[in-house]
């Protein structure tokens, strides 16, 4: 079973073109700044690109508005999806896309078994619930216990998002989930 997440965003860019799956347009392109958004249409998005596009409103270059649902899911990765899309006028000054949304914290995961916690899997589960019940990680991450996550001669293992972390110790744990909460927002 696969867990996702859905929020969502909106974005302003450049109208590149689309993509065609069988005979019904699938995805468009959008352009802002150096990145390059592909954006799956709802019905309705795609019938509003239709509708523009044979009105002759909508012509590549042009600069569109398109919101809808992003959805993170944890085995593919982040998916957009349009729900809304209009032609706009070019932002005059440099306008962010904005994915937000209520975004479920961060699951930091630490291995409870008897061979992580023998190796110091109890400590880096203590130490991570004491700085999460301070403010420094407040709500922005979820700390659970968990069976093996295998390696167990690597223990204690941790796993913060989708990134495993093995012989982690308790001293550090703290900094690895900050690190990864760092790394986070400049992807944004």
């Amino acid at each position: 079973m696969s867990h996702s997440h859905a929020s969502v965003f909106c974005v302003v860019g450049q109208f590149l073109g689309y993509e065609l799956k069988g005979h019904k347009i699938y995805r468009i392109h959008l352009q802002k700044g150096q990145d390059e958004y592909r954006l799956k249409l709802s019905s309705v998005a795609r019938d509003d690109l239709l509708r523009a596009a044979l009105d002759g409103n909508l012509q590549i270059g042009d600069w569109m508005r398109v919101s809808g649902l992003q959805e993170i899911d944890r085995k593919k990765g982040l998916k957009l999806k349009a729900h809304s899309l209009s032609r706009c006028s070019e932002p005059k000054k440099k306008s962010k896309s904005f994915f937000q949304g209520k975004s479920k914290p961060v699951k930091v995961l630490v291995c409870q078994k008897s061979n992580c916690r023998k190796r110091g899997g109890k400590a880096v589960m203590k130490q991570l619930q004491k700085v999460a019940d301070s403010s420094q990680f407040s709500k922005k991450v979820s700390i659970k216990s968990t069976g093996c996550m295998g390696k167990c001669s690597k223990g204690p293992s941790m796993m913060i998002g989708k990134t495993k972390y093995r012989k982690v110790k308790a001293s550090k744990a703290s900094r690895l989930v900050a690190q990864y909460l760092k790394s986070k927002r400049s992807h944004k």
